[in-house]
């Protein structure tokens, strides 16, 4: 049985705190899923103009740079899904009668600085870009809501896989061969808007396969759907070798995110201790995995502010050991 607890709004992230009930008393676990805003200062406040690209009935590539410090309420989050709204001028709900892309693509990946932004679309991919969704895509009539400044975000475009953010600039690359039917407006940011080309910035072109590009683009205000994870990794490459990296952030209140590689098939274990030694919580225990890079989310929610120490044990052997400060 689940229930919804409480829904929390912090700076452009919309959580949903969900209770489940494991039938053993004492042992309801917490959940939690969420929305975030891009930019988050925009999460109540209707941007400054508007973009045709997502929604557009013709063929766009369209690539969204976001700058990593307009995203720390995302480390060691898994994005699922993202979302557009209407502008406010809107006077009708869009669309009108279900429509159906034939291909709508979207990539996640690291990003340069959205102020070295490139016209050659390549050039602003930093690492391994994984395609989270691909094929048709039908957007039924009514998704996306007008009134209110600002309007409410549509239903999600749903990712076929999930792309764990660990840090850095994220770009937001899509794809789409346009549909047959009525283009809408989204809600977006002007390039003359406070923090383009800083914190934010965008490029678009009118192909489904353009590989370079000689406009600019306003900024679609996004939301994105993101849920804590365990034990995803963001490209098919394996890991070269064992490694426990260092937490991020650090220090942290009260939430961060622990990652390590492992180079092949082994039984994992990752344990909490605190400045004298005593263990606090196990949150990998013997567990097989394979070899890969792997994430998980520790909550210091009950502990006090202080030094504390997670040890990774491969095979039941100590591998390593780093420090980390919770700051309440």
């Amino acid at each position: 049985m689940k229930y919804i607890l409480s829904i929390l709004i912090i700076t452009g992230i919309i959580f949903t705190v969900s209770l489940s009930n494991t039938g053993i008393a004492g042992n309801n676990s917490i959940a939690y899923s969420a929305f975030y805003v891009v930019p988050p200062n925009y999460a109540g406040v209707q941007g400054t103009g508007t973009f045709l690209g997502p929604l557009s009935n013709a063929q766009r590539t369209y690539q969204l740079l976001i700058r990593d410090s307009i995203l720390t309420g995302l480390v060691g989050q898994q994005i699922t899904g993202l979302t557009y709204r209407l502008i406010a001028s809107a006077t009708s709900n869009w669309p009108a009668s279900d429509v159906t892309f034939t291909n709508y693509d979207i990539y996640l990946s690291q990003s340069v600085a959205p102020e070295n932004r490139s016209f050659t679309f390549a050039n602003n991919i930093v690492g391994v870009q994984k395609r989270v969704r691909s094929g048709s895509l039908t957007i039924t009539a009514g998704s996306f809501p007008f009134g209110g400044s600002p309007t409410t975000f549509g239903s999600d475009i749903t990712f076929d896989s999930a792309y764990v953010y660990n840090g850095g600039h994220l770009l937001i690359e899509i794809r789409h061969t346009g549909f047959s039917g009525t283009s809408s407006s989204t809600d977006a940011l002007l390039t003359s808007t406070a923090g383009y080309a800083y914190l934010f910035s965008a490029c678009w072109a009118g192909s489904y396969t353009a590989t370079s590009t000689t406009t600019q683009g306003n900024f679609a205000v996004l939301r994105l759907n993101t849920s804590p994870v365990v034990g995803i990794n963001n490209n098919n490459e394996t890991a070269n070798q064992f490694k426990l990296n260092q937490n991020y952030p650090n220090p942290f209140n009260p939430v961060t995110n622990i990652s390590f590689n492992i180079e092949k098939q082994s039984n994992v274990t990752l344990k909490i201790y605190n400045a004298a030694g005593m263990e606090v919580e196990t949150l990998i225990n013997n567990e097989q995995m394979e070899a890969g890079t792997r994430s998980i989310i520790f909550s210091g929610d009950k502990l006090s502010s202080g030094i504390y120490f997670y040890t990774l044990f491969i095979n039941g052997s100590k591998f390593d050991t780093k420090k980390m400060m919770l700051i309440k």
